[in-house]
């Protein structure tokens, strides 16, 4: 009886680990006890924007989602407003200005804070949000709570985010729609498949070295943002991870698609992101990305860099099949 025991307590163990995150110890974590409203996704009207003090910060964090490297950029004038590390903008993400359904918008993101980030094991700010994106997907440095700039991004956030309760609500267009992730558990992603999808829909913008397509002049951005290169996110931004990427790029790439006309299917979308993000293809590093997901059971399952609560390796991780590590 006591050898039965053991092997039950041992084979559950397998089955623990063999999947790289815990499911329900996420969900435990991220649960508020507030139950969430069904609701429309809906952009405001910017004409209802009030002419007060409010109403600036609103338009001025829109001015920096659109014009990011205008005003915190690396080639601005005034060295101590030199956030970001790169020429990018906040919306070569999150397009049109935050507003664009499927590309991580932020209409409803203020409603959603605090909650609780996986990635840093705590729960996390608004602010401490938009500086991770500072950090990340901007290579720079985090903008000051207090700041002109920090308020006037949770202010335009806050905007955007009216008529949603606290704790958020279930939006179609929130957030980005996964890939088929049947397939993706199925078989690697192919970057040599992916170098043909990016040479067909991809270079014509961002060039055959994802170097994009920039515009004239010190502090003036890009037309079309690099993918890869020293002017590009870091290895720390959620567009490095594969399933992340893959999930943004089929609903909204190439320019013109949408998550009801998508142009790529999914397996070019998963297939592209796996050569966007070739090691191969230099990118600067994320300062202590080693602390990322410290806690394995909640780590997610394409972030390319170990430890991991699984067995596999991280060329698994980051390529896939996920098979053995998605378990829902």
């Amino acid at each position: 009886m006591k050898k039965v025991i053991l092997l039950s307590t041992a084979a559950a163990v397998c089955v623990t680990t063999l999947f790289a995150i815990d499911l329900k110890e996420l969900a435990k974590r991220s649960d508020k006890g507030i139950k969430k409203p069904t609701m429309e996704y809906k952009i405001p009207d910017e004409s209802t924007i009030p002419n007060n003090q409010y109403g600036d910060l609103v338009k001025y964090g829109k001015e920096l989602t659109v014009n990011t490297f205008k005003y915190i950029g690396p080639e601005v004038e005034d060295p101590k407003m030199r956030f970001a590390g790169n020429n990018l903008s906040c919306q070569s993400c999150h397009l049109d200005a935050g507003t664009k359904a499927y590309s991580a918008p932020f209409v409803g993101t203020a409603a959603e804070f605090p909650q609780y980030r996986p990635r840093e094991d705590t729960i996390g700010t608004l602010s401490e949000r938009v500086n991770g994106c500072m950090q990340r997907s901007m290579n720079g440095y985090p903008l000051p709570p207090n700041s002109k700039e920090m308020k006037a991004f949770e202010a335009y956030i806050h905007w955007l985010s009216q008529g949603v309760p606290v704790g958020g609500a279930k939006m179609e267009g929130r957030g980005l729609a996964k890939i088929d992730r049947k397939m993706v558990k199925q078989r690697a992603a192919d970057p040599k498949a992916g170098e043909k999808v990016y040479e067909v829909h991809c270079v014509a913008c961002h060039g055959a070295n994802g170097e994009g397509i920039k515009n004239e002049g010190l502090a003036n951005g890009y037309m079309y943002p690099p993918l890869w290169g020293e002017d590009s996110y870091n290895r720390g931004a959620g567009m490095f991870r594969l399933l992340k990427a893959a999930d943004f790029i089929k609903s909204n790439m190439p320019l013109g698609a949408t998550n009801e006309h998508p142009i790529l299917t999914d397996a070019e979308a998963y297939d592209v992101a796996a050569f966007m993000n070739l090691d191969s293809h230099y990118r600067p590093e994320k300062i202590n990305r080693s602390s990322d997901f410290s806690d394995v059971r909640v780590k997610a399952a394409d972030v390319p860099k170990g430890p991991y609560m699984d067995k596999e390796s991280e060329t698994t991780h980051k390529f896939g099949p996920y098979g053995n590590i998605i378990k829902n």
